[in-house]
């Protein structure tokens, strides 16, 4: 079943006080969803999401063929940062020739506690060297401090067996890193926060975008921010935009219900974030 709300945009923060002066041509909103809460900053091509499927943080950027990760929340058992390496190993993303081990430093932050991945052992050795020679972006993995940038882990004292990685790079980043919070508010309606993954039937033509979600009879205009959806439909299909419907699994930004255009007769619209599968 899937709820559809047509007043989804999240609204202006009112009330509190951000540290930094929003970029250029960006605005300041407060996000919400996947269990988490913070202040981020928008413009009508670059946006930050909420991803339930890290879950995490994400950014999207007209363009992009997939989101990139900012921030992701990891579940550990027990409350002991090292905790983290064993999700991170079970998730595929550990090497064990980059390893690395956990330094505390200040947070900030009142009831959290904030750590940095340093590398370990002979690795740590050969990543001094390196240093000293060539810049290193990151190290462990991707999830260790390098000279470039920050990464850091944090732990809140009101959610024991969570982590959370954040990733800043040289530039100030779109979201307030002092803002992030945890919370337990389940999502119940579409919501222009968050990044869905949804598989469904999608037909192209001319005047139709459709698609039709597993499991429901809403059907939804899609608007391809990817730039590769009309080229891998026709490719499958066998010609040019000739309206047979495929399967998909797509990545989606809900942009509510709009009452112009073709999109009009339509229980809502997508916009199309990447293009996991086609078929």
């Amino acid at each position: 079943m899937v709820y559809v709300r047509k007043s989804a945009i999240n609204e202006p923060i009112k009330g509190r006080r951000v540290q930094r002066t929003a970029h250029a041509g960006f605005e300041w909103r407060e996000l919400k969803g996947a269990g988490m809460k913070l202040r981020v900053q928008r413009n009508d091509k670059i946006r930050l999401m909420a991803d339930p499927l890290l879950p995490g943080i994400v950014m999207v950027r007209d363009g992009d063929e997939r989101p990139h990760r900012l921030i992701q929340v990891f579940s550990i058992n027990g409350n002991d940062i090292n905790g983290v390496i064993d999700a991170i190993e079970k998730a595929g993303e550990w090497d064990k020739e980059q390893p690395g081990k956990f330094k505390q430093v200040k947070s900030g932050r009142e009831g959290v506690k904030r750590y940095v991945m340093v590398p370990d052992g002979d690795y740590a050795k050969a990543t001094d060297e390196l240093m000293k020679t060539e810049p290193v972006a990151s190290t462990c993995n991707g999830w260790g401090v390098g000279n470039s940038g920050s990464r850091y882990f944090e732990m809140y004292d009101g959610h024991p067996g969570k982590v959370v990685f954040v990733e800043i790079g040289q530039d100030a980043p779109l979201f307030d890193e002092n803002s992030v919070t945890l919370c337990d508010e389940p999502d119940s309606t579409l919501s222009r926060d968050v990044l869905y993954t949804m598989k469904g039937e999608m037909s192209l033509a001319h005047e139709v975008r459709s698609f039709r979600p597993d499991g429901t009879d809403d059907e939804y205009w899609i608007v391809d921010k990817t730039g590769r959806l009309e080229d891998m439909y026709d490719k499958i299909t066998g010609g040019q935009k000739n309206g047979n419907p495929v399967d998909v699994t797509l990545r989606l930004e809900y942009n509510g219900k709009w009452d112009t255009g073709f999109a009009e007769d339509y229980d809502g619209v997508f916009f199309v974030r990447e293009i996991v599968e086609i078929k």
